[in-house]
């Protein structure tokens, strides 16, 4: 049994690539493939964030001025001198160096999320739309400097750069976003105005932390959000504002000094069960000669402390080294090295599809023998 499991940011994401049923029988001696059905999705639109229908949704003239669209229930709207007003705004603003072509009101739905008692616009399509937007620019990357990687890493390498939970510590505590978890009656005794609710981010809360110890999870609705959901949303917002207020140049600008910047080990995605065998598939597909494993250097092999170093070799070429406590350690550990040395094989100067001066070039045919 072949297995590969991948792990990111604390969410686990298993893929079952390949399964071999091999009879001991005499009459049934061959191999049984079973058919395994898996399906990969590597867009991050949420489930809740379904599309409105036109019908309920009043459109302005440009279709990406976000801050005019309003719903049929919505009697109010917030203004640009309205939103000037507010400080919390012009500080983020300014903090993401967004251009003047990005209106504050727009930064405001952008921190809107859709709730019950809401009559001002929200920020769930243009969740929906930054969502394609990161899904695209992340995957295009990621596909460019490493064009061997496995789709089940492939997809938890994406979810590491644009997953809930990764977007939320973007937002919170890269951007400073702060959520509006402030009573009526604490806004009474501060004599806050009513406007500086709107630099925060105000969402239908699913679970509420009362003090130290005590959680209470409220009633869930159709909008209420995890904090990591409504923080996520509220990132994807502001990379659809960007998009809209000044074009796909800037967006990628934009994605490539916030998102793509961030460090992302895919390395410690993967692994593998029985490498040995899997790198002897990979080589005999590739019409490579067949591993061996040498001995490169030892050290006290009589003592409680042996360290071995040995290597994968396909003929004269070093695939990967290993180092162990003990021989079968450091084989394993060369055979892994040597898999993960073809997967995460990158070019020299990679191009993505987005820049003009990308050209096609051809790695290999994929994933053939699994």
């Amino acid at each position: 049994m072949y297995q590969w499991s991948s792990k990111a940011l604390g969410r686990k994401s298993f893929c079952l690539l390949s399964r071999r049923l091999i009879s001991l029988s005499s009459v049934q001696g061959k191999v049984q493939s079973p058919k395994i059905k898996t399906e990969h999705r590597l867009s991050y639109e949420k489930a809740n964030n379904t599309r409105v229908g036109d019908s309920a949704i009043q459109r302005p003239q440009s279709a990406t001025d976000f801050g005019n669209y309003k719903r049929e229930s919505f009697v109010l709207n917030l203004t640009e001198e309205d939103a000037l007003k507010i400080p919390s705004i012009l500080a983020l603003h300014a903090r993401l160096n967004l251009s003047p072509n990005f209106e504050k009101r727009t930064l405001v739905r952008a921190l809107t999320s859709r709730m019950e008692d809401n009559q001002y616009a929200d920020n769930q399509q243009m969740a929906i739309f930054g969502s394609n937007i990161l899904s695209y620019y992340v995957t295009e990357y990621l596909l460019s400097t490493y064009p061997r990687l496995p789709i089940a890493i492939l997809k938890a390498a994406t979810e590491a750069y644009i997953g809930d939970f990764s977007l939320h510590d973007v937002a919170k505590n890269q951007w400073g976003i702060e959520a509006d978890t402030s009573t009526n009656l604490e806004k009474y005794l501060l004599k806050e105005p009513k406007l500086f609710k709107f630099g925060k981010l105000r969402f239908d809360q699913l679970v509420t932390d009362v003090e130290d110890g005590i959680t209470r999870f409220n009633n869930a609705s159709k909008t209420s959000l995890a904090a990591s959901t409504a923080f996520a949303n509220s990132a994807r917002a502001i990379v659809a504002g960007v998009y809209a207020a000044d074009g796909e140049a800037s967006a990628k600008e934009f994605i490539d000094l916030h998102i793509l910047s961030r460090k992302v080990d895919i390395s410690s995605m993967f692994e593998f069960e029985e490498p040995g065998k899997l790198i002897t598939r990979l080589l005999r597909t590739k019409n490579m000669e067949l591993p061996t494993i040498r001995l490169i250097s030892e050290t006290g092999r009589q003592s409680s402390s042996p360290t071995f170093i040995v290597g994968c070799f396909s003929g004269d070429s070093l695939l990967g080294e290993g180092q162990g406590s003990s021989l079968k350690e450091a084989r394993i550990r060369s055979c892994v090295n040597a898999l993960k040395a073809f997967y995460l094989y990158r070019p020299l100067d990679p191009k993505r599809p987005s820049e003009s001066t990308f050209k096609p070039m051809f790695v290999d045919e994929g994933e053939s023998f699994y």
